[in-house]
This record gives structure tokens, sequence and C-alpha cells, in this order.
């Protein structure tokens, strides 16, 4: 097949926004990703965008944010700080773990950690398994243990929180209880539109599956990323420790500069429906396989200047460009959590770094969780330095050590 590679801001940009580009990252893990929303394509993508947009609502965004991120983080970093030392990317992966099993409706026992972790084990092997095209090893057995792993989240989790929401549903229809105290979840979302969609009972399975790995995995690896730019910074800059502290919108321009260097898949992969031209130039024929090179995307130096490699959160952007670049997608693709995990941008009558409270601003999951974890006195740990994950061709961490001191 022939493949076309686009390494363009704007290249890339216009192919997200391409109605005759259809998804083809999760070609390889096609067993668990069949019906899923990231794998849809032109009215039965937007069917089920629509759907669940109603509960992907800044205001919805708002409410978790102020009520429910502070308490999960609470959970699980109060026990961590108390040891006076951790590995930061379990530390993250139990906190966006929380937050994501929370948004796609799988219950668990608060404050059980060896449960927690289950469900993480569970949804690293859905992860490895629906993104095995980056994988390195024998892809069939990783794609076969993904299958087992899914059939366990079913027995384990999904089924009991399904037939609790059915419940809860029911009650409401018959009016014993009222609408706000329905979950705030997708899986009561899509059981309760159920009539208009008809999913099959398999794909609410994976859809549901799909939230937690790539919501955790995603911000969590994000996280970490964010984290070292910033222990970086500060180590080259100790009187910026207190600046970051008390200023949450540079914190937070910290954690988009760290998303546009470090998007959570550098490919993105889509199929040509169609012979396509883009506005520069390039031909893309029907029946091509092309390659959006994000990572090269995100550093294009005609929009992000001649230092666009290096960490700059004070780097000045374009009308129209977002500080995390393409890192979320583009368009009808966009990345439904957008504003959950990476806030909103920061408002335009407001410095980057001029310490203005922005109010009711959006900072997002990641950039929170990186001032709570500051907060708690979080610093790398000198005796333990961090090393990259070597079983995949993504630029994740595979153990980041930090102490916590004042």
């Amino acid at each position: 097949m022939n493949t076309i590679a686009l390494s363009t801001y704007a290249d890339a940009r216009e192919a997200y926004r391409h109605k005759a580009l259809q998804q083809a990252l999760y070609d390889e893990g096609q067993r668990l990703m069949s019906g899923v929303i990231v794998n849809l394509h032109g009215q039965a993508h937007l069917d089920r965008r629509r759907l669940e947009n109603r509960l992907f609502r800044r205001d919805v965004f708002a409410w978790f944010e102020a009520e429910r991120i502070p308490e999960i983080i609470g959970s699980v970093l109060d026990r961590t700080i108390a040891a006076g030392r951790a590995d930061l990317l379990p530390l993250a992966r139990r906190t966006m773990m929380t937050l994501s099993i929370a948004v796609a409706g799988v219950d668990r026992v608060v404050g059980d950690d060896d449960e927690l972790d289950e469900i993480y084990a569970l949804m690293d092997r859905l992860a490895r398994a629906s993104t095995v095209a980056h994988a390195l090893g024998d892809k069939a057995a990783i794609v076969e243990d993904g299958d087992r792993a899914l059939d366990e989240f079913r027995d384990r989790f999904y089924l009991a929180s399904l037939e609790r929401r059915r419940r809860l549903i029911a009650s409401f229809d018959d009016g014993a209880i009222g609408e706000d105290e329905l979950p705030r979840d997708v899986l009561t979302t899509l059981l309760r539109n159920q009539d208009r969609l008809e999913l099959p009972a398999d794909i609410v399975l994976r859809e549901i599956a799909y939230f937690p790995w790539v919501g955790s995995h995603s911000t969590s690896n994000q996280l970490v990323h964010a984290m070292h730019h910033v222990f970086e910074w500060i180590e080259a800059r100790p009187n910026d420790r207190e600046r970051l502290l008390t200023d949450r919108i540079l914190l937070q321009r910290f954690v988009h500069e760290s998303l546009r260097l470090h998007p959570a898949s550098p490919v993105s992969l889509r199929h040509a429906l169609e012979d396509i031209a883009l506005k520069s130039g390039v031909a893309i024929p029907r029946g091509s396989l092309v390659a959006i090179e994000l990572e090269k995307a995100n550093r294009d130096a005609l929009v992000w200047g001649d230092r666009a490699d290096e960490f700059d959160p004070f780097r000045p952007l374009a009308d129209g460009v977002m500080p995390w670049g393409l890192t979320f997608g583009h368009g009808l693709h966009a990345c439904l959590g957008q504003e959950l995990a990476g806030g909103l941008e920061c408002p335009a009558h407001v410095a980057v770094g001029d310490g203005a409270d922005p109010g009711d601003h959006l900072f997002g999951s990641i950039a929170v969780m990186a001032h709570a974890i500051l907060v708690a006195g979080a610093r790398r740990d000198p005796a333990d330095p961090p090393h990259r994950d070597e079983s995949t061709t993504r630029q994740v961490w595979g153990r980041y050590p930090v102490i916590f001191q004042h």
C-alpha cells in the first residue's frame, strides 16, 4: 500500500479535517476497536459523537474539575506523600485511572489500591493490543492477550456496573429518583439513548473499555512528560518553583507546551477514500495510507519558530494556533476529553506568567495534578534517575522516581 507522509502543520491540520480520510491507526487492533467511537467514520461517527457530547460538555468538565478531580487526587496522593517517595508513573496512573473509569461508568471499591491496580493492569493490556501497530515483539500474542483482558474486564467490573445503571435508569423512568441521582458517565449516556443508536452489547462493552485506557494512559504519560519539563526548569531556575506554585496559568502553559512536544501518538494513520489534493499541492491517491506525522507537525518551524524542538512555555503563538498544537487532533475527530485533560487555552486578556487569576477557567486534570504534586514538595530522586519504556516505539517513561520534601 502506498504511504503518504504529512509532516507540516498545515498539511496535518487539513488532513485531520478532511472527510475522505478515515481512521487507520487501530487497524491491527481491530478486534478490540471495532465499533468504538474513535474508529467510526462519517454519519456513524457523527451520531455517536453528538450523543456522547451530552456528557462531554464544559459544565460537566467544570463539575469534575471542581468536585471529583481534587477528591481523586487527595485519595491517591495523600498516602503517597506519607511514604516520602514514589514512582511518578504509577502515581499518575492511579489518579488518572480513577478519573477515567468514573467518566466511563465503571464502578469500583473506593480506596482499594489493589483493585485499582488490577483495573490498570487490564487497561494496560487493552491499550497495548489496541495500539499494537506501535508495539515491539509478538503482535499476535499481544492482540490475543488483549482479547483475554477484555473478557476479564467484562466479568470483573463491567457487568455489575451495567446492571447497576440499568436499575437506576429504570428507577428514574418510574419517577422514583431524579435525574441528578443518575451517574454522569458514558455508560449511562449510552444506555439512556440505546433506542437511538441500537448498539450491540459487544460494541457497548468495547466503548466502555476504550475510555479508561485511552484516558488513563494518555493523561498519565502526559503528566509525567510535563513534570519532567517542570523539574528540569526548576533545577535550572530554583527561584521559579514558587512562581509555578502560585501562578496556575503559567503551570498550565508548561503543560500545554509539553503536550505539544509529546503527542500521545507520534503518528496518526488514515485511509484515503478518494483522490485528494491538499492546498499545499500534496496529492493523495485513493487507497493510500496517510501517515500524519504529528510529532513533526507540532514542531514545524514555520509555526513554532527556529527553536521548535525546545521546551519554551513563553513561546509566542500565531492566531488560531493552539498551544498544544494538534496533540488532541482536530476537527470532528478531535479528542472528546480534550478540555477535561488539558483545560482551556489561557484567556486572551491574561498574559502568560503574570500571575492573574482567570476566575472560572478550566485548567484540566493534568495541570491540576501537576500543581498538587508541586504543592506536595515533589522533586526528582537524585539517587534513582528516570528511564524510558523500551517496549514501545512511543516516547513514554518506564519509571520516574520522585521524593517529597519541603
